[in-house]
């Protein structure tokens, strides 16, 4: 593949196309035999493509729920020390 000519480089391209979309449809339906390549960069191997984004997911609902709590603490704790002096 000729890299220095920028336009030969596009022909070359353009006249294996076909060849080139046909080896990434065989490597992407191959069960358990993903190439580095076609692998995303947040993936694990051997790790179905949403349980990434779910785990993310959870965690900053987690963390929102644990940070929510005690901001709610830190600002009631007068209104908590007044109650029990009554």
């Amino acid at each position: 593949m000729p890299y220095k000519d920028p336009e030969r480089k596009r022909q070359w391209e353009r006249e294996h196309r076909e060849q080139r979309n046909t080896k990434r449809r065989i490597n992407m339906r191959s069960p358990g035999k993903e190439s580095f390549e076609t692998m995303k960069a947040d993936q694990l191997p051997g790790e179905k493509s949403g349980e990434s984004v779910n785990r993310t997911t959870i965690s900053t609902i987690g963390c929102a729920f644990i940070l929510a709590a005690l901001l709610a603490q830190w600002c009631f704790r007068n209104v908590l020390r007044s109650s029990e002096e009554t």
